[in-house]
């Protein structure tokens, strides 16, 4: 078992204070949630961890090793950001490719994309590169993935066959999903971090989310 940690982050923007005192904890086999309003620091965090933002503070660790710069880590850390990051001019197949992934199973989960292969990625909808940028990178040989609003503009048929595909894949790796979609998130999560006033709170049961205003 791996373990990813984040500690002591505090993340400002002149005057305004993001992120303070935050602590998570992930591990392969798990499934970590983490939610939070808009503008809480949700994508910051995962950023943060990622190497790709500079915040004032934070320590990152995995297997109680500082971790710098996972971006240049794969093996360690994947990350899908909410925009998609993948070149508009690359057909499918090449995108497959790139990411040794197994065309076939791609196509037996999601059928749709059969006669697609040769089809540029700037010609897809959003939601279809959002659910292929997701399958890529959670099929991605990764200790760790960190998915930002994987379920966003997706069909609800969609959205379902992602939530297996994360269930089946959390057997080798840890999984760590940002997402509005709280139904969804609780449905396939085994821990819940709330984005609360700049920090962070371990939920343990969904009244505690009701308890800090999260949910009505």
């Amino acid at each position: 078992m791996n373990k990813l940690e984040i500690d002591s982050v505090r993340l400002e923007f002149g005057r305004h204070i993001i992120l303070t005192d935050v602590y998570m904890h992930f591990e392969t086999g798990c499934i970590t949630g983490v939610l939070g309003r808009n503008g809480t620091g949700k994508s910051c965090l995962l950023k943060i961890i990622y190497g790709t933002l500079n915040s004032q503070y934070s320590n990152i660790r995995f297997n109680g090793q500082a971790l710098v710069n996972a971006f240049r880590q794969p093996v360690k850390v994947r990350y899908m950001p909410q925009s998609s990051f993948i070149p508009k001019y690359l057909p499918l197949k090449n995108v497959l490719d790139i990411f040794n992934c197994d065309i076939e199973l791609l196509i037996y989960r999601f059928p749709e994309f059969t006669n697609d292969l040769k089809k540029p990625f700037r010609h897809f909808s959003f939601g279809q590169k959002r659910l292929i940028e997701a399958y890529l990178i959670l099929t991605s040989d990764s200790e760790f993935v960190m998915l930002d609003e994987p379920f966003s503009y997706l069909m609800p048929i969609h959205v379902e066959e992602l939530k297996k595909i994360i269930l089946s894949e959390k057997k080798r790796k840890g999984i760590i999903i940002t997402d509005h979609m709280y139904r969804d998130m609780l449905d396939i999560t085994d821990n819940i971090y709330l984005i609360n006033d700049c920090t962070a709170y371990l939920i343990k049961t969904p009244e505690e989310l009701r308890s800090f205003g999260y949910l009505p």
